[in-house]
């Protein structure tokens, strides 16, 4: 049997025109080139209020959780909202990717569920997601090969690049952890609202959206669902105070849709950094304004929240963001000199109200933060136990404690009342229903094992090694498809950034809304990456030769 040659230079070669070919594309992609002819700009925005009012009165006609008069409690509801649903699918058929990108203003609403039919009740953003799915596979049972938005296995392969395989890892883990766990049916449960749904939404993502509005779209869907939120929390400490209830420190918290305020600052820690980076671009002064009026109510509802974990992470990921739009080096050094005098100074003469801000809120006797580590105790007491594929997802509360909620009676609780030695009450049981530990990497091991904290671990190294080299892909651009791409990127490190920081003492990830934040921050770098026609690794000089030095276009 004889095998053919090896030929260098020919494989070169035809490396060089895939390469060539990709950058190509890409940037007929970056410079706004639909793939079919674009809508113009009015219309476009007539598509995108059509396609968000009539998911909203499907969602609201006959939601028992909204209390709306006329629409809340009209006989047979169900079935009068059904048309709403039908036009949002039918604008779907239309318009697939204005529906994929418009998904992150669902996210809030996800603990006020609508009945879909007999007693199965689901999320908005389930119900946007699948029917946006089941519109996808229709379209691609009749067009087949010709569906605009196909892709080979090779493409997107190289699409979700070496994020693929951590990725497959945390699912799998993730749907062992159900066959693991005590409670079978919340497991279930949460591997399909915080692992299946969020990878289903970015894989169909991958595929829908090619250009750079679609992007534009997205970050913008994300940035104007914290913006709701934050004029809802302002609007409820205004109007309606009296639903806020006084905390044993005297505080009151805004909670707007949701059970918590932390919870609010959480979903800040996914949204503000990208319209502070908006803010600080060099774009358009309309543009600018429009941020900044953004950022302000956003803000305002940060002080509101009283989340200390949020007061730490967002002005972390705002010096992350401001440092990189620092002009030169000197600048920046000069800068974080000055930050570092302040900061020092500010700790001599304010540090036993620093110490006492870091204590946290009170409940009773114990701070937040002694109760956190406690938890942090607990949680690391039962790694050691199962150390390798954890207690299942969502199953903390079957071994944390003794609670009305999952009540494993035969089993052993882990919690640490009373630590050895020392014989002080560390307040836990008072609350029997702390649903997770309080800190990101300790939920992820305690619900899946190591394999699904490394497998986490190994899509935030991607993550951020793909945010530099995106970085300096934007420096070999035209000025102004440079600048969208670097704040885009910038906007996105930082909110991640901000998610981990708070994530070392709340839970910023196992939930459906920030589960769907969190892969978002993912999408959008791999659609950047694609975009911009940035490369994986670091190629050889005549590799970059032709590719990597190309301009794109204007729009």
């Amino acid at each position: 049997m004889s095998f053919p040659l090896h030929d260098p230079l020919k494989a070169q070669q035809t490396t060089e025109m895939n390469e060539r070919s990709m950058s190509t594309s890409a940037e007929s992609a970056f410079s706004g080139q639909e793939m079919s002819q674009p809508p113009s700009f009015w219309r476009a925005r007539l598509i995108e209020i059509a396609m968000i009012a009539s998911m909203a009165l499907y969602y609201f006609i006959g939601n028992k959780n909204y209390h709306i008069p006329l629409l809340s409690h009209l006989p047979a509801a169900t079935l009068l909202s059904l048309p709403f649903l039908l036009i949002f699918a039918l604008l779907c058929w239309y318009r697939l990717p204005v529906a994929v990108a418009l998904l992150p203003l669902t996210l809030p609403y996800y603990l006020l569920q609508k009945k879909v039919f007999s007693h199965y009740d689901f999320s908005l953003v389930e119900i946007m997601l699948w029917t946006c799915l089941f519109v996808a596979v229709a379209q691609l049972i009749v067009k087949r090969r010709a569906w605009p938005y196909w892709l080979s296995w090779s493409e997107l392969r190289d699409r979700l690049g070496p994020v693929a395989l951590p990725i497959a890892v945390f699912v799998a883990v993730a749907a062992f952890s159900i066959i693991i766990a005590y409670a079978h049916t919340t497991a279930l449960r949460a591997f399909r609202e915080e692992v299946l749904g969020p990878l289903l939404y970015l894989l169909l993502a991958l595929l829908c959206l090619r250009t750079r509005q679609d992007v534009t779209r997205l970050l913008m869907a994300l940035v104007s669902t914290g913006f709701i939120i934050a004029v809802a929390g302002i609007i409820q400490y205004v109007f309606f105070k009296h639903t806020l209830v006084l905390e044993s420190d005297g505080i009151r918290r805004i909670h707007t849709v949701y059970g918590s305020a932390n919870s609010i600052a959480l979903l800040l820690d996914y949204t503000l950094p990208i319209a502070f980076a908006w803010l600080l671009a060099k774009v358009q002064w309309q543009q600018r304004l429009l941020a900044l009026l953004i950022c302000i109510p956003m803000l305002g509802a940060l002080y509101l929240t009283q989340s200390h974990g949020a007061w730490i992470a967002i002005p972390v990921a705002l010096l992350f963001i401001a440092a990189f739009n620092a002009p030169n080096r000197k600048t920046l050094l000069i800068c974080g000199g000055v930050l570092l005098v302040v900061a020092v100074i500010g700790i001599l003469v304010y540090h036993n109200r620093i110490l006492v801000f870091f204590e946290g809120h009170t409940n009773g006797h114990i701070s937040t933060l002694t109760k956190r580590y406690y938890l942090w105790l607990t949680a690391l007491r039962m790694i050691h136990d199962r150390p390798w594929f954890g207690f299942g997802m969502d199953n903390w509360l079957c071994y944390y404690s003794l609670n009305n909620i999952c009540n494993a009676h035969q089993f052993h609780y882990w919690v640490v009342s009373y630590p050895p030695h020392t014989g002080i009450d560390t307040g836990l049981r008072e609350e029997p229903t702390l649903s997770h530990p309080h800190n990101i990497f300790l939920q992820i091991w305690v619900s899946m094992g190591i394999f699904g904290l490394l497998a986490f671990i190994a899509v935030l190294a991607v993550f951020y090694r793909l945010f530099a080299r995106i970085l300096t892909r934007a420096r070999m651009l035209l000025p102004t498809q440079g600048e969208q791409v670097r704040w885009m990127t910038l906007g996105v490190g930082g909110a991640m950034l901000a998610a981990l920081v708070q994530g070392m003492g709340d839970s910023s990830f196992l939930e459906q809304d920030l589960a769907f934040c969190f892969w978002i921050l993912v999408l959008a770098l791999l659609l950047l990456r694609w975009l911009t026609g940035t490369h994986w690794r670091k190629r050889g000089k005549t590799a970059w030769t032709e590719v990597d030095t190309l301009e794109v276009p204007t729009a």
